[in-house]
């Protein structure tokens, strides 16, 4: 099998996804013969040249706040969230005081998991990006280069996010890596690698890739990870689930726009329906909030969108009345989309195909701004056909 090199994104507590991805691709056989990371993307890859995916595992499944930064004394957190704005107080009081948030618990952290003569005995390389704020460019640097007593404290700069202490290293300071290239696939491509996996981190409207003539596998979430210091649980499972599927429909393991399904169960719907329908109906599924984080066969997909949009319409029939449907419609005809983006996803598509029908009959479409709904127009167009 190919070797790959690969690139790990910053993006803070969103990099358990990538842990979830290296689940799929170790389970894939994939071998690595080179590793960047930028911020968290630096850590995770510290984690995968040691090749102890497990150990990794056990650190992002038990991550605590206070094991990230140090806590003022008598300060507990309101939630898992560091940048909920409840916190702020406590953040501005650590910046003006302190320069920022003190991050030594990570140091202490990192140190029991990640032992640094194993990396630099690998036969896989590994570099991690930093920002010079003396310089104000990146520094892009290999372990050769890195001393060895030093390790943490690249790691560290890689990864001192904006709230938290500069990283000092000789004359210099560091920032976070991120704010000069949050995905350093080049430094793969200088060293002339070819087979790269980027595992991005990213917001739904983030940049393209420049292919350059590279090989690349380009594994990304299509979902918002939710915000970038946030430990909660639930959210955390949820990201780790969506990097391994995301890594299996990468490799075409499963296949899928926004859901993931056994290929031969999607070649199956797409068997099924018209052309253009299969797509409509993820859409609607996505629409009604389907949980994404899990692998449904072709039966297991419809029978649960049939449940979630029969739960939809129960709701918008109660709701009905109390949000002055009739008023939203006009409203909507008029131009008017704020009251409408305030609804749940599920109401606001039942309201929409109810409108969409009105203006199809009618053959009113002027009225109507459609251009705005595309989506949804693609998603009712799609269950019509579910029902017949």
């Amino acid at each position: 099998m190919e070797k790959y090199a690969v690139a790990l994104a910053g993006g803070g507590s969103k990099g358990i996804y990538q842990i979830g991805a290296w689940k799929a691709l170790d389970e894939m056989g994939i071998e690595f013969e080179a590793v960047t990371g930028t911020s968290i993307g630096a850590i995770n890859g510290a984690f995968m040249i040691q090749g102890d995916l497990q150990k990794a595992c056990d650190m992002w499944k038990n991550l605590r706040m206070d094991q990230c930064v140090r806590l003022p004394e008598n300060v507990e957190l309101s939630s898992d969230n560091l940048l909920d704005r409840q916190h702020a107080g406590i953040i501005l009081r650590e910046m003006i005081r302190h320069g920022g948030m003190d991050q030594s618990p990570m140091l202490a952290l990192l140190s029991s998991y990640i032992d640094p003569a194993a990396i630099y005995e690998s036969s896989v390389d590994y570099g991690l990006c930093t920002f010079s704020l003396r310089n104000r460019s990146s520094l892009k640097i290999w372990k050769q280069d890195i001393p060895g007593e030093r390790f943490f404290s690249y790691l560290l700069a890689s990864s001192a996010l904006p709230l938290l202490r500069q990283v000092k290293l000789g004359d210099d300071v560091y920032l976070d890596g991120g704010i000069g290239d949050n995905l350093p696939f080049d430094m793969l491509r200088r060293k002339g690698f070819r087979n790269i996996i980027a595992l991005d981190i990213r917001g739904i409207k983030n940049r393209t890739i420049q292919t350059d003539r590279l090989r690349i596998s380009h594994i990304c979430n299509s979902l918002d990870l939710g915000p970038l210091l946030d430990l909660s649980p639930e959210l955390m499972a949820r990201n780790f689930e969506l990097g391994y599927l995301d890594a299996k429909k990468t490799f075409g393991l499963l296949d899928g726009i926004h859901y993931s399904i056994p290929v031969q169960d999607y070649q199956h719907l797409l068997t099924a329906y018209d052309a253009g329908v299969l797509p409509g109906l993820e859409q609607a599924a996505l629409l009604y909030e389907m949980p994404r984080d899990r692998v449904y066969s072709a039966d297991e997909f419809i029978r649960t969108l049939r449940l979630y949009r029969e739960r939809s319409v129960e709701k918008y029939e109660t709701a009905r009345k109390q949000i002055d449907a009739d008023g939203i419609i006009a409203a909507v005809r008029n131009g008017s989309l704020q009251k409408l983006r305030r609804m749940p996803s599920g109401v606001r598509l039942a309201l929409l195909m109810e409108l969409m029908s009105d203006v199809k009959k009618n053959g009113s479409k002027w009225s109507i701004p459609l251009k705005f709904f595309r989506d949804v127009d693609l998603s009712a167009e799609a269950l019509l056909h579910l029902d017949s």
